[in-house]
């Protein structure tokens, strides 16, 4: 009872509506800044700028740094990519959401010393200014609602917005470390380097090489389809331009000694010994003579097996050509090929015995067709038994209306002869290119680098087109200096040579090559590298001397060959070429590439099976320093280069970090000017405000009225509606009364814009 007749008396003391508040006394000086902010909050603020622009200055390293960098590097390698930017995101969420929190405590403070704060929201601004605010819906309903219904005129700009801008920019920090993480990228990125010791090839041990020989001869001539296209690395030089010819140009191959295409397809860089093979091919039109076609006799007879051979010799229309070893001498060939599908070719290695018998003096089926010089051996020449790994080849093609005529480096035909009954006659009408090879193989030191990972090309069956889709392949096979496409999108590595390209011939155990004219056995047979042997044609010939030296052999390109391959005469010696070989030739010869490339792909495909083939049996063991491609989580550029592209996760990030930055510094630059006297986290002056005795019973009872309370009719409550209303839309404020700070209603006409 005493305590009503004590409210009553306040009440009757000072009217709630004409009252005259104390003025401020203009005495009181304001607070310098730092003691109204705290020193402890002010070691927080910057604190939070300290650990936001780290935070950032972080993130910017691990989008922007490369796998160059070894701390980007080890973090990626560890997989501790997302885990490195979830904790960086943790330390800018509590960054930001500090200064968000302190920046609504002065904004409370600036909105209490303006009289802007209406009745009904003093008890939580004032809480606001104490404790650095509320949970953002506490907020939006209890301050931001209630300054927006009741505030004073401006106050939607000068404390609203700002509130609602912080708030935001809290909530959206929340989801950094979502955002962050949809930048990141399973890519693959440069591993550590790693040292291993390899074999490479077959050791020379000074009189020969411990390679095995293929299970028969021209074995990988009829191999089947590789699953794979090995990648390789890869030198290569523009081809020459000259009327009646067609090159290849300088072109260096090395082999990748992996027997799995993952290995391979991940190697970025390969430091150490590797085999190399010059596959420079030279076709030219030739000069044909003493052309003779036949089944059972060179002399012109046909007998009882219909596949007849082409007899005759050729020789070079062009001598000129880049590291030509022509022959002195017009070189005699018997060469088959299939006279009942139009439009196939024949590959014929013309007789070489000069390369594999170099020193048999009474050799009396001597031959040396003329061959590329490769650019592992001295050029000019220096001895006449040098210089004879690579081949010459005659490419007959019959009846065939649809050759591409190239840049004239074939040559017309025609023979008329009796037929095989005797009584009439045939015309045999064909097509012929002379092709010259580098053929050779060594071991070098050599740097293969790529800036990216691969895949190995295979082929695949298209049913639009009933056959093998060479795209992939001939991509990657096709030499570097004619492709318009770079190694990287070929599939295939850079190289640099490390160790001098040409050198003299060498004979000494474990050389590198190339070696000598060096003899083995009674019969003074020729010792060549493993690549030499399974590349080349073995056979003989129509002259009573088979199997002397490479070549007059022949590879039919006709998939119709197994139907009548007993059809060819049993002193010749040919050969059905698989199908994808055929398919291979015909698709460069008949694309818009020339018979040099095809034969050149052939060549070296075939050189890849042979490799591949033994390579878990070779002897020479060399240290092989390489880095691959492994798998890894980051947010860089592909394959951990430095990243190029705008980061839109990033980017939302730092735009949102930008703008909360600004509206926090508005908010302090707001704080310093226009606030005197309230101390940040000062809770006691807070509750010391909000009971001040200044206010009347009635104000009080209906600022503690819940928010959204509803009036019932006739309800007793001491107060109506309309009285509550203009309670809680009066504007209070803080204010200095002789030396102490208390919360007074703004005055009539107040206004504090």
């Amino acid at each position: 009872m005493s305590s009503e007749k004590h409210i009553s008396a306040n009440t009757q003391a000072v009217d709630p509506v004409v009252s005259t508040e104390p003025q401020a006394s203009e005495e009181t000086p304001s607070q310098n800044l730092l003691r109204r902010i705290g020193y402890i909050t002010a070691a927080l603020i910057v604190l939070s700028f300290l650990v936001a622009f780290s935070a950032i200055g972080f993130l910017a390293f691990l989008w922007y740094s490369n796998w160059e960098n070894d701390t980007w590097h080890s973090i990626v390698m560890a997989n501790w990519m997302p885990r490195s930017i979830s904790l960086t995101s943790t330390a800018l969420r509590w960054a930001i959401s500090t200064q968000a929190a302190l920046g609504l405590a002065m904004i409370a403070a600036v909105t209490l010393e303006s009289f802007d704060v209406p009745l009904v929201t003093i008890a939580d601004i004032s809480l606001m200014r104490a404790s650095s605010g509320g949970s953002l819906l506490a907020t939006l309903k209890n301050v931001c609602w209630p300054l927006f219904r009741f505030g004073a005129p401006g106050i939607l700009v000068r404390t609203v917005i700002p509130i609602l801008l912080l708030l935001s920019t809290m909530t959206l920090i929340q989801f950094s470390s979502t955002v962050l993480l949809s930048d990141l990228r399973t890519d693959v990125i440069p591993g550590s380097p790693l040292s291993t010791n390899l074999t490479i090839d077959w050791f020379f041990n000074g009189q020969k090489y411990n390679w095995t020989a293929p299970p028969r001869q021209n074995s990988y001539w009829s191999s089947g389809k590789p699953p794979f296209w090995p990648a390789f690395g890869e030198i290569s030089e523009p081809p020459i331009v000259q009327d009646g010819v067609s090159d290849t140009g300088k072109n260096l191959r090395a082999f990748l000694p992996y027997l799995t295409a993952d290995t391979r397809q991940s190697i970025r860089q390969y430091d150490g010994k590797a085999v190399l093979v010059d596959t420079r091919v030279t076709c030219q039109r030739p000069i044909l003579e003493d052309l003779v076609v036949y089944t059972t006799d060179p002399n012109g007879k046909f007998g009882a097996v219909p596949q007849p051979a082409l007899h005759g010799s050729a020789s070079p229309s062009f001598t000129n050509t880049p590291r030509f070893n022509a022959s002195d001498i017009p070189t005699i060939f018997d060469c088959p090929f299939s006279e009942k599908s139009p439009h196939v070719f024949s590959i014929c290695e013309l007789k070489n015995t000069q390369s594999r018998y170099p020193e048999w003096e009474h050799n009396i089926d001597k031959h040396y067709p003329g061959t590329i010089v490769s650019e592992f051996r001295e050029w000019p020449i220096t001895s006449l038994k040098q210089n004879s790994s690579g081949a010459a080849y005659l490419i007959l093609t019959i009846s065939n209306d649809i050759l591409p005529p190239g840049n004239g480096e074939w040559v017309e035909w025609e023979i008329t002869t009796a037929d095989a009954s005797g009584n009439g006659t045939y015309t045999h009408r064909g097509n012929a290119t002379l092709c010259y090879s580098a053929l050779d193989t060594v071991i070098r030191d050599v740097s293969l680098y790529s800036s990216t990972n691969r895949t190995e090309p295979s082929l695949s069956w298209s049913p639009a087109i009933q056959n093998f889709n060479w795209t992939d392949v001939y991509r990657q096979i096709r030499p570097g200096s004619i492709s318009n496409k770079t190694a990287e999108e070929r599939g295939v590595l850079n190289m640099q040579i490390i160790d001098t390209l040409a050198t003299p011939e060498n004979n000494t155990a474990g050389t590198d090559g190339p070696i000598g004219a060096l003899t083995s056995g009674s019969i003074y047979q020729s010792v060549w590298p493993y690549l030499n042997e399974a590349v080349h044609m073995l056979g003989g010939g129509a002259d009573g001397y088979p199997n002397f030296g490479y070549g007059n052999f022949s590879a039919i390109l006709d998939s119709n060959f197994w139907g009548w391959s007993t059809q060819y005469a049993s002193f010749r010696t040919e050969i059905g070429a698989p199908l994808w070989i055929i398919n291979l030739f015909e698709h460069i010869v008949y694309g818009e590439d020339t018979v040099a490339t095809a034969l050149q792909t052939v060549l070296f495909s075939i050189a890849g099976i042979a490799y591949y083939d033994q390579l878990p049996q070779y002897d020479s063991w060399q240290v092989i320093n390489t880095t691959s491609f492994v798998p890894g989580f980051h947010p860089g550029g592909p394959h951990g280069s430095t990243r190029t592209e705008v980061p839109v996760g990033f980017t939302i990030t730092i735009l949102v970090v930008a703008f909360h930055t600004v509206v926090f510094l508005f908010v302090c630059w707001l704080f310093a000017t226009k606030s005197k006297y309230s101390r940040l986290g000062d809770t006691w002056l807070a509750i010391a405000n909000v009971v001040e005795g200044a206010l009347t019973g009635g104000m009080l009872e209906a600022a503690r009225k819940p928010h959204g309370y509803r009036y019932e009719p006739g309800a007793a409550t001491g107060s109506g509606p309309g009285e509550d209303d203009a309670y809680r839309s009066t504007r209070v404020g803080l204010a200095v009364v002789d030396g102490k700070l208390h919360l007074q209603r703004a005055q009539p006409g107040f206004s504090n814009a």
